[in-house]
């Protein structure tokens, strides 16, 4: 894959705010990884539901932009399935499931490092104009 794209993709204030890791890219696919922190947990003492989002989201974006194509979310569902917990290492990995020009489909998983289960998810994105180099 170009470098160019992958620097690009890899440069996101929010995931490095978070202490997220971009583990591996390519065309259409990308796992990115992050230790849960006592401020990132809820009342309940678990993971908060939107790092756990917000991780899913950034391999999704990742994803969805290793191509010469802008792309952009119009759409995500996400299904909480176990509670992630202080300490834990949750890794996120998106995988393309149709493109064309214009739209793409892709789902989502989160488990920890154990690999249990913490999260599905799907999205969608818009594909916008080509990128210039």
């Amino acid at each position: 894959m170009d470098t160019k794209i992958t620097e690009r993709v890899t440069n996101d204030p929010y995931a490095k705010l978070l202490g997220m890791s971009v583990d591996e890219i390519a065309e259409g696919f990308a796992k990115v990884s992050m230790d849960v922190t006592d401020n990132m947990l809820n009342i309940h003492g678990t993971a908060n539901g939107g790092v756990i989002f917000s991780l899913a989201d950034a391999a999704f974006a990742i994803a969805s932009n290793t191509y010469e194509q802008q792309a952009v979310g119009i759409n995500v569902n996400i299904n909480f399935i176990a509670a992630g917990f202080s300490n834990d290492r949750l890794i996120a990995v998106a995988k393309e499931v149709s493109k064309n020009s214009k739209l793409g489909f892709y789902n989502m998983e989160v488990r920890n490092e154990h690999d249990q289960l913490i999260a599905t998810a799907d999205g969608m994105v818009y594909r916008k104009n080509k990128i210039n180099a």
